[in-house]
């Protein structure tokens, strides 16, 4: 996936990367989680800047929750 490098991406769009990435996979969220930090971000969570690294991680925590929920 393509994206531009210009800004900070936002909470909706980490929240439905992860979930687009959880139903294609069929993966937990710990999975999907060690899947984009290696192939989205390259290995390095601050590739895209501080603020998205943390609105990464609170989009983990949102989908952990809601898969812990179910």
């Amino acid at each position: 996936m393509t994206v531009n490098r210009s800004g900070d991406l936002s909470p909706q769009y980490l929240e439905v990367y992860f979930k687009l990435v959880m139903a294609s996979s069929k993966y937990q969220p710990d999975e999907a989680k060690e899947y984009i930090e290696s192939y989205f971000f390259n290995g390095n969570l601050l590739s895209f800047g501080e603020q998205t690294s943390q609105l990464f991680m609170e989009a983990y925590k949102k989908i952990k929750e809601e898969n812990f929920e179910k």
